[in-house]
């Protein structure tokens, strides 16, 4: 991986609401085969730009775990990289079996009132901490990030669903992705496709100093839940993390909150 670089560093806007935060999660070394024995350094993300860390929001709000031939291991300890603005939790192989790395932020309640303020709490407990302000909207957002890591031809396991909200599931198996093939996508909403749902796409080096920067976007599944992405980055030598995120607005009626609003990300490297 070229680069994680701390925004305050930068010149960029750091003060950011982490409801519109992406989550991904990727080695700390992609330029590299892992092998049996080998630890992997996991970096867990939370941004408004592309693989960069941008918030740390706190080891109680996140977590790690890896899949291994469908079955989901403990949490991994994390420590907080406050340079680089990202979590590490790292992951020893025992074999060259193909792994999913999933991060997590576990999620919560945002209020917005009229005034254009925000706090992190339900409905009524913003109602009771805040008298006398009047509420927009509540929401809920929750977030799951996916790598694919040695993924390998003959593995089945690549496109089985982890039982996330919302999920991305590759139809095409990761290890077979090179330049310019097309990967074919599913997205399940609490198990079931979703269709009409717009699924942004981009790859490491387009863009990762414009916030929300993507190189193809306005893109919609069809009725089975199903969009396929051409991976045409440009030929720059070398392997390059291809990754694409989902968003779901869901309306609901309680007492805690006006909507959901899980999130997904998937990334693999296209070699």
């Amino acid at each position: 991986m070229k680069r994680l670089f701390c925004l305050l560093g930068t010149g960029l806007v750091f003060a950011f609401f982490v409801s519109a935060h992406e989550t991904t999660i990727i080695p700390s070394d992609t330029s590299r085969d892992y092998k049996s024995g080998d630890a992997v350094t996991f970096f867990g993300i939370s941004s408004h730009y592309n693989l960069v860390g941008e918030e740390l929001e706190g080891l109680d709000a996140v977590e790690m775990y890896v899949y291994k031939n469908g079955v989901k291991g403990p949490n991994l300890p994390l420590t907080e990289n406050k340079d680089r603005l990202v979590y590490e939790g790292k992951y020893a192989l025992t074999d060259n079996t193909p792994v999913i790395a999933v991060f997590r932020s576990i999620g919560g309640y945002t209020t917005t009132f009229s005034d254009g303020t925000r706090v992190r709490l339900d409905k009524r407990a913003a109602a009771r901490a805040n008298p006398g302000k009047s509420i927009v909207s509540t929401g809920y957002f929750s977030k799951w990030g996916k790598y694919y890591l040695n993924p390998d031809r003959s593995d089945r396991s690549f496109s089985t669903p982890l039982g996330h909200d919302i999920e991305i599931i590759p139809l095409d198996n990761p290890a077979g992705m090179t330049r310019n093939s097309t990967m074919r996508l599913r997205v399940l909403y609490r198990g079931r496709p979703l269709p009409n749902a717009e699924v942004k796409a981009s790859y490491d080096y387009y863009d990762y100093r414009t916030m929300d920067a993507w190189a193809s976007t306005g893109r919609r599944t069809d009725n089975n839940g199903e969009i396929s992405f051409r991976l045409d980055h440009p030929d720059i030598g070398k392997a390059v993390v291809w990754f694409f995120r989902v968003r779901e607005t869901h309306r609901v009626n309680s007492a805690e909150t006006d909507q959901e609003n899980p999130a997904a990300t998937l990334l693999f490297l296209v070699k």
